[in-house]
Parts: structure tokens; C-alpha cells; sequence
């Protein structure tokens, strides 16, 4: 009421027909139409900034061999350029989503009280949106219905959250026992207050926190969903926090993921070695063993094992309640299909420390 005095009193004559049978929703919810596209391309152009950095990593490091991982444990040989090339198909999906969030949204409504046109025609609403670039809401209440703007919440809240996948990979391959990829780090900078050299994956963390917040806002964008009848304003006060800060953040999200992606640091002096050195000794491998490397003049001649390694049993035949003679034994199966002796005792699931030189028990 305040803010339409204020109009008329710049208006001069004519003054009364400023806000003439319109609502303050038809004000709000039509303007918020416009912010939130303006809002989305200024995100969807960050977006595709950032997809030309990951497609120019993918290209680049097409041939770059790196172990894959599942369940966090070796598996088999990949190609970075397979990784980067797999979280840019992933961002392009999300920007199809936003897209599609803004088409969506880009409704407004000047029908005035509970949307009956008693004041405003349908064709001059109809007109006067289109001059904005918005179509009508068809058989409106007194809003702009809100699971339009819980898709827009939604679309950026999958994309934040493709961020934090991201990020929190390349946290792991940052990791000191790893050390494949790293954040930029300036000059001068300082990893930490008390142990300087240090070199914290400061960025991805910082997504990572980020992305929670974004998944937030998507659950007060479904409830916002839920208002009584026609309208009330129980999803004011929300939007007025969640829509402004939810673009800052994307947007900062998507700014700050294209500066660690243009300038992510990949350590080429991982070693590669090939399959037929390890061929006599990969059924050992889970992947988090320390083996000796014999190398002559740069090539790798051999790998050797740990002396002992520790594993579970996966088949045998069940042990004797009660026997526990250690020098009779039954042929046992370990999870990567070796072939072992253990004491008739042991049963499945127990795990057994081996002398990987005469597969002998060790310990129990």
C-alpha cells in the first residue's frame, strides 16, 4: 500500500488507476517471473563457461591412463578424459533442466483478487504480458502457482549437487596417499594456520558445504507448494530469502568449480605399469597393498607382494564346534579365488594372515 501511494503521488492526474484491480501477488509474482529468468541466464551462461573447461580437459587428457575405482577400491584401468567427459555430460543434462525450469517460469498473472478477472480482461492481461515475455497463468488462483518456482529450486539443487560429486572426487584424488589431481594452489598461499604446508582442498570443500544448503532450499521450494485455497503468504517470507541467495550461490558454485577445473593440477608421474608385470600376482591385489617396484633404467622389470597380507575367507567347509587341532587341514577359497590350507576350524567370513611366498598360515 505504501509503495502504490507513493506512485500516485508521482503520477499526478490519472493517479487512481495505478494498482487498479490488481493484487499485490500480481505485482510480486509477476516481477519475481523476470527476475528469476534474468536470473537463470546470467546462471546458464556461467554453465557454459564451465562446460568448455571440462570438455577441453576431456579432449586433452583423452589418452591419460588413471586407475578407476569402485567402492573406493582399485578396479580396473580408465582414461581421465572418460572421467571429465562423464561430468560434463552430467552438468549438460542439469543445463537442460534449467532450461526447461525457465520455461516454466515464465508465467505471470494480472487477473487481480483469487485470479476471476473481475477488474483486468483476460486480453489485456494477455497482452500486457506478452510485452514482458510471459504467458497467463490458465485458471488461476491468486498467484503465480509455486510448483513452478519448486522446479526452478529443483533444477539448480540436481546441478549444486553434481557439484559436490565433482568435488568431492577431486577431494579424493587430492588426498596425500593418492595425489593424482589438486586444487590450484597461488603463491604464497597458506594450506593451514598452524601446518603452512599443507595444500587443503579449500574449494571443493567449500562446494561441498555449499551444495547442502542448495538441497535446503529445494525442500522450503516443495513446501512452498502447499498454501491454503487461493493463497496466503506463508511462502513470503521464504522466497524472499531463498530465491536471491539460492542464484548467488549457484552462481558462485558454478564460478568457483570453472577456476578449479581451468587450472586443476594432474600428476603425470603417477606410475603406470603394465598388465603383464602384475599378471602372476593381481589374484592378491585388493588394491591398498604396499608392493616393492624393481626398476632398471626407468622400466618396470617386476612387483613383488607384501611378504604377508591378511585375508577373508570366502568358501570352505564349516569347522568343528570344538576341534581346534591346528595341524589338520581343508582347502579353503579366499574372495579372489586363490586357494589356500587352513586349519579344519576356520570357518567362512574369518580372516587369516598368509605368507604370500608359500602361501603357509601365518597368524590367526
Amino acid at each position: 500500500m505504501c509503495i502504490r501511494d507513493r506512485l500516485q503521488s508521482k503520477v499526478g492526474e490519472g493517479s487512481n488507476w495505478v494498482h487498479y484491480g490488481l493484487t499485490s501477488s500480481d505485482i510480486v509474482d509477476t516481477a519475481n517471473s523476470l527476475l528469476i529468468m534474468q536470473s537463470i541466464e546470467v546462471t546458464q551462461e556461467l554453465i557454459h563457461n564451465l562446460l568448455k573447461e571440462l570438455k577441453l580437459k576431456a579432449i586433452n587428457e583423452k589418452d591419460t591412463k588413471i586407475i578407476g575405482r569402485t567402492h573406493g577400491v582399485y578396479a580396473e584401468e580408465t582414461f581421465l578424459g572418460n572421467i571429465f567427459g562423464n561430468w560434463y555430460l552430467e552438468i549438460k543434462r542439469s543445463l537442460v533442466r534449467v532450461e526447461r525450469a525457465k520455461d516454466s517460469i515464465a508465467f505471470g498473472k494480472l487477473s487481480g483478487p483469487v485470479g476471476n478477472h473481475t477488474v483486468v480482461t483476460e486480453d489485456m492481461e494477455e497482452l500486457t504480458l506478452e510485452k514482458l515475455g510471459l504467458k497467463s497463468e490458465i485458471f488461476a488462483s491468486q498467484i503465480v502457482n509455486r510448483d513452478r518456482y519448486a522446479e526452478v529450486f529443483t533444477s539448480l539443487s540436481i546441478l549444486a549437487s553434481t557439484y559436490e560429486r565433482i568435488s568431492t572426487n577431486l577431494r579424493s584424488y587430492q588426498r596425500s596417499e593418492i595425489s593424482e589431481m589438486y586444487e590450484p594452489f597461488k603463491d604464497g598461499q597458506k594450506g593451514s594456520s598452524a601446518m603452512p604446508h599443507k595444500k587443503n582442498p579449500i574449494g571443493s570443500e567449500r562446494i561441498t558445504g555449499l551444495a547442502r544448503i542448495m538441497r535446503g532450499y529445494t525442500l522450503s521450494g516443495l513446501e512452498n507448494m502447499v498454501l491454503w485455497n487461493e493463497r496466503d503468504i506463508s511462502n513470503s517470507s521464504v522466497e524472499r530469502i531463498a530465491l536471491p541467495d539460492c542464484f548467488n550461490l549457484i552462481c558462485f558454485m558454478t564460478s568457483e568449480l570453472t577456476s578449479i577445473i581451468s587450472d586443476l593440477v594432474i600428476n603425470y608421474e603417477q606410475i603406470e605399469i603394465a598388465a603383464e608385470k602384475i599378471e602372476d600376482i593381481k589374484l592378491w591385489l585388493d588394491g591398498e597393498e604396499e608392493c616393492k617396484i624393481l626398476f632398471w633404467n626407468g622400466d618396470v622389470l617386476n612387483v613383488e607382494l607384501p611378504t604377508f597380507v591378511t585375508k577373508t575367507i570366502l568358501e570352505t567347509e564349516p569347522g568343528l564346534k570344538g576341534d581346534t587341532v591346528s595341524n589338520t587341514l581343508k582347502p579353503a577359497k579366499l574372495a579372489s579365488g586363490i586357494e589356500v590350507q587352513v586349519p579344519i576350524f576356520i570357518n567362512e567370513g574369518e580372516q587369516i594372515k598368509i605368507d604370500t611366498r608359500d602361501l603357509s598360515l601365518i597368524h590367526i
